[in-house]
């Protein structure tokens, strides 16, 4: 099978939102895997990883409420990260059921170095002022807030 050409201008001119964003999302997770793979992690783990971050100490079923993502997703990508160095699980003491997530000084390490990528990433769009920078990320972040509440509706 013939690969497919890139996308074209009047293909960009025509599509939705979403699927804007996603083209947007795809292109800079390319840009991030280079670096993201080279310290022995995948993207999706990443994306794990950085939420613990935020939220250091928290149980698996925080987190996959926090990612609006299914446990069973959430345990296998902990494990690689376990295994990886990343992340310790370990057993709450109040609730022998449930693990408690702290990241790692080697995870904290990683996320550094990712987040300085995603810096040169946002250097690299030229086309938009920083002001406008500024406005997009806001306006992206209603569209997110927006988008998470009609995902929550539509599971009720």
């Amino acid at each position: 099978m013939k690969e497919r050409e890139r996308i074209t201008r009047d293909e960009i001119l025509e599509m939705p939102i979403g699927s804007l964003i996603s083209a947007i999302s795809r292109a800079h997770l390319a840009y991030l895997f280079g670096g993201i793979e080279k310290l022995g992690i995948t993207g999706g783990q990443y994306y794990f990883l950085n939420a613990l971050i935020r939220e250091d100490g928290i149980i698996q079923e925080e987190l996959a409420s926090n990612v609006h993502m299914n446990e069973s997703t959430i345990t296998r990508a902990l494990k690689k990260l376990e295994d990886a160095g990343m992340v310790h699980r370990e057993v709450d003491e109040n609730n022998r059921r449930k693990k408690i997530i702290t990241v790692t000084e080697k995870g904290r390490d990683a996320v550094d170095k990712i987040r300085k990528l995603d810096e040169e990433w946002d250097d690299k769009i030229r086309s938009l002022s920083p002001s406008e920078k500024t406005k997009l990320r806001e306006t992206l972040r209603t569209l997110t807030l927006e988008s998470l509440q009609m995902m929550h509706e539509i599971k009720r």
